[in-house]
């Protein structure tokens, strides 16, 4: 075991070949109000780094704490998030600094690690189980921000116990109400007043979470889903402000921007050029066949047949693949390929039933 120990710690790339630049932690460490210093940090690092595989012989000072821990966890998953990179031997660093805080006592490491228990029912032993739901009415008792957090996330998402996570995302913000996690807590739930609330959508109550995800967020996940819905629900009451907030979402790669920017280019503003920049974005990004249909409204408006109807032949082509997998079943069927089907039928449908005009003007002009 020792040998295979060494091997595998020899087998890892040297910490600071993986890591971000100096300047680019020490920016990190003043935004995450780290108490340690780089010169500080990096030791802690290295040291639980080279022990990855023989965490009990992990050693550090005194002085450290788990909040400390729990601050390097945090800017390294910052690091994997911005830059869309998964290093799994950094992921690997992510973990055991959870696990070394948790043994130091920090409530969030603790939270974190009894929720990974609970994630796993079907793979986790009774006894563990048990021990993970002890220590969460634990941090219940206490009022541990993180947990009421968690709590949510595994209601909403996990067990679609909707009105349920949203009460414990609602207490989290009760105790923790400014920070990047209330952030993310904002923006979760102007997805829920926005789709998911019944029996109809409160969109007073989306758009005021949106903006504070926003105003108290940094641009992350969480808060370039903010912009897109905000872009949506301006676009008719302020274009401007709408195109604003979804050019900040498509500027972060979300896909389903695009396609929303190139329609309120074509419909709002006129701008067709502008709109299929956009229509090929998202055709290039996702293969949304919307953006096709919104590059042929952009031809046909600008009275380029020809290249209207090279789209129109494109979306014909498609909509015969459709009726050959149905009737011959050439892919095997699943339910994301059914998904896909549907959601692309319905849409050539919707396209062929609104614009028999158009595609006519087409066919008589090429």
């Amino acid at each position: 075991m020792k040998v295979y120990e060494a091997l595998r710690a020899m087998s890892r790339p040297e910490l600071k070949s993986i890591l971000p630049s100096k300047r680019t932690l020490n920016r990190l460490l003043f935004d995450f109000d780290s108490r340690l210093s780089y010169r500080k940090a990096i030791p802690v690092l290295s040291t639980v780094y080279s022990n990855l595989d023989r965490p009990h012989e992990i050693r550090l000072p005194k002085s450290i704490t788990g909040s400390d821990l729990m601050v390097q966890k945090n800017i390294l998953a910052t690091v994997r998030n911005k830059t869309n990179v998964i290093n799994k031997n950094l992921v690997d660093l992510e973990n055991e600094l959870v696990e070394q805080a948790a043994e130091l006592g920090d409530n969030d490491a603790i939270t974190m690690l009894a929720f990974e228990t609970l994630n796993s029912k079907s793979t986790s032993s009774a006894e563990d189980f048990a021990y993970a739901q002890e220590l969460v009415k634990g941090l219940v008792d206490k009022k541990h921000p993180l947990v009421f957090k968690m709590l949510g996330d595994l209601a909403f998402f996990q067990k679609k116990q909707h009105a349920s996570g949203v009460e414990y995302w609602k207490q989290f913000l009760e105790l923790e109400s400014d920070t990047v996690m209330a952030s993310q807590v904002y923006s979760n739930l102007g997805v829920y007043y926005f789709s998911y609330m019944t029996p109809k959508p409160d969109l007073t109550l989306a758009k005021q979470n949106f903006e504070k995800s926003i105003n108290v967020g940094e641009l992350d996940k969480y808060t370039v889903i903010a912009h897109y819905y905000l872009g949506q629900l301006y676009a008719v009451v302020d274009p401007e402000l709408g195109k604003y907030h979804l050019e900040v979402a498509a500027s972060q790669g979300l896909k389903e921007s695009f396609a929303t920017l190139g329609f309120l280019e074509m419909n709002t503003f006129k701008e067709y050029v502008k709109a299929i920049e956009w229509f090929n974005l998202g055709n290039e990004v996702s293969n949304d066949l919307t953006c096709m249909v919104g590059k042929f409204d952009c031809y046909v408006n600008l009275k380029e047949y020809e290249k209207a109807g090279e789209v129109l032949g494109k979306l014909e082509g498609i909509e015969q693949q459709i009726k050959n997998v149905r009737v011959k079943r050439l892919i095997p069927k699943t339910e994301e390929l059914e998904q896909s089907l549907n959601t692309n039928e319905s849409t050539l449908k919707l396209f062929f039933e609104t614009r028999k005009d158009s595609v006519e003007t087409v066919r008589r002009n090429i």
